[in-house]
């Protein structure tokens, strides 16, 4: 990835995109005319994930056959239709440099526990950049099967963990039991979850000599939006889920508050002003503890909608809680509030869940049961994994109380996640 200037990206993307000229004409752009140069940026129209959703993944790709490999990138979903997208590389943001360059040694295995086409795709970006150093041991592992995981992780003698959050703490006992000290880790490489202040403090007890790289991503961009490691404190009092922009050929805006991404690259789905929804608030000119270049960092908050939200590898989506309760009738509303917390214990990641709802008559325990047991039972959070499945494995908490003047259906991220916005309007 070359950064190209904006000018440059809109004539490609004119030329080559039928999904994009059809897009621009059907909201009166047309570069010709509206299109002078980058303070002409906001005459673009903005798009979103519904608009390239609204066609097939290859029908608003652009394929050149001298570019490499294309790797197909799947969204773990926090809407209910995946999104799709092709990549065929990486580039080394000035975030990563900086921050492979600070650990003493390199990482010389590396193990990746990643769906497989989440780890097809990091490969196929990767390997061509500089990611990894030449010689490196790269091993794949599974995450439903964590016994299976720390013996690879043993035989392979790993340096570096490329994981969730919540799937590396969930190994570390498994590595333990295996005979692998976690302390043999030098480096992990975290991504797919926000941050919380929980996941900081286990991952730094679990794995005391790791240094952590978070990323914060999405599956429509070739590489990181933003990066932070283990050594950020500033950002740590910024908000928990606080991140240095990769502005290494993106630009970044934000539009009633969710974050705005121009890609400056020809990627085969250009994003030009790509809406993402994630709340955000970006902030200029902040110099880190970590020793990075001065420059902007951004706070991600829940999607706009409040309509899901991916935490501690479940997802939570407000279509399907509805959907449980309306098998209680007679009993509850479909109006709900699903408020969730991180919390750290004995050395487990405990997503705590709370649930209000409104009662159509009385309110009792009985009735707070069932509501209980119907979401246990019934509310899917992963592939095939139910709530009450992720809650008798010792990593969830669920309560459930009464609002008689509740209306609406929403999803609130832990307060760590939304505190850097509460100053301003929800």
């Amino acid at each position: 990835m070359h950064p190209i200037s904006l000018s440059e990206l809109i004539q490609y993307t004119w030329r080559h995109s039928d999904f994009y000229r059809h897009f621009w004409n059907r909201h009166g752009f047309n570069p010709a005319k509206h299109f002078t140069g980058e303070k002409d940026l906001k005459k673009i129209p903005l798009i979103t994930k519904e608009d390239l959703l609204s066609v097939p993944a290859r029908s608003r790709s652009i394929l050149d056959p001298t570019d490499w490999y294309y790797f197909t990138a799947i969204s773990s979903g926090t809407t209910a239709q995946p999104m799709v997208c092709f990549q065929s590389r990486f580039l080394t943001p000035s975030y990563y440099r900086f921050f492979t360059g600070l650990l003493k040694q390199p990482a010389l295995s590396i193990l990746i526990l990643r769906p497989a086409s989440s780890a097809s795709v990091l490969l196929g970006g990767a390997l061509r950049e500089t990611y990894f150093n030449p010689g490196s041991i790269i091993s794949l592992a599974e995450p439903g099967d964590l016994v299976a995981t720390a013996r690879l992780t043993r035989e392979v003698e790993a340096d570096q963990i490329i994981a969730r959050p919540s799937e590396a703490i969930r190994l570390a006992p498994f590595l333990s039991e295996t005979g692998y000290s976690p302390e043999r880790i030098s480096f992990l490489w975290m991504s797919g979850e926000p941050l919380t202040t929980a996941i900081s403090i286990l991952l730094k007890k679990l794995y005391p000599r790791a240094t952590v790289l978070y990323l914060y991503a999405m599956t429509e961009g070739p590489n990181a939006l933003g990066m932070r490691s283990s050594r950020c404190e500033t950002l740590d009092a910024l908000g928990s889920n606080t991140y240095h922009l990769n502005t290494d050929g993106y630009l970044f805006e934000t539009v009633d508050e969710s974050l705005v991404v121009t890609i400056l690259d020809n990627i085969p789905t250009p994003l030009i002003r790509y809406k993402t929804a994630d709340r955000a608030i970006i902030r200029e000119n902040v110099k880190c503890s970590c020793g990075f270049k001065q420059g902007p960092v951004v706070s991600i908050g829940a999607r706009n909608e409040n309509r899901s939200y991916k935490i501690g590898g479940v997802t939570f989506r407000s279509e399907e809680i509805t959907s449980v309760l309306k098998t209680l009738m007679g009993l509850v509303t479909e109006d709900f509030a699903l408020h969730i917390e991180q919390r750290a214990e004995n050395d487990r990641l405990v997503t705590v869940l709370h649930l209000s709802t409104r009662p159509i008559a009385a309110q009792s325990p009985l009735i707070a049961r069932a509501v209980r047991e119907a979401l246990e039972q019934k509310l899917q959070v992963a592939r095939s994994l139910s709530l009450g499945e992720f809650i008798r494995r010792g990593t969830a908490t669920l309560t459930v109380d009464f609002n008689g003047s509740l209306s609406g259906r929403t999803i609130h991220p832990p307060f760590e996640i939304e505190k850097p916005f509460s100053h301003t309007p929800s």
